[in-house]
């Protein structure tokens, strides 16, 4: 726990791989959720069929979700949200036809249940 789902369009060009990318998120996730790195899981899935479009033109996007345990504070959530948008757009390689989103899930601790020590 924490869960990160990076979704994104096939005509994304990364300036380096996503694998290396999930080390900078995950270190906002220390830093601001205080979780450990070992119940962090990562998974990001290119999408090859998806619709979007800016003004008429075709465009891509890039959404990452992360899911966390419930009980932060919004103000951390923020912190987090924001970060994570500026270390997805830092290594996005230049497109203003490209769009990105964060969004940040709480998960209710009573229905959540895994075999690792949070």
């Amino acid at each position: 726990m924490p869960h990160l789902k990076l979704e994104y369009t096939e005509n994304v060009q990364w300036k380096i791989p996503v694998q290396e990318i999930f080390h900078k998120l995950q270190s906002v996730l220390i830093q601001h959720a205080k979780v450990k790195p070992e119940n962090c899981k990562h998974r990001a899935i290119q999408l090859k069929d998806y619709l979007c479009s800016n003004n008429g033109s075709p465009c891509g996007f890039i959404h990452l979700e992360i899911s966390m345990l419930s009980g932060r504070s919004e103000t951390v959530k923020s912190k987090i949200g924001s970060e994570c948008t500026k270390i997805i757009r830092k290594f996005l390689e230049s497109s203003p036809q490209v769009q990105v989103s964060v969004e940040i899930r709480d998960m209710d601790r009573k229905n959540y249940f895994t075999t690792s020590q949070l």
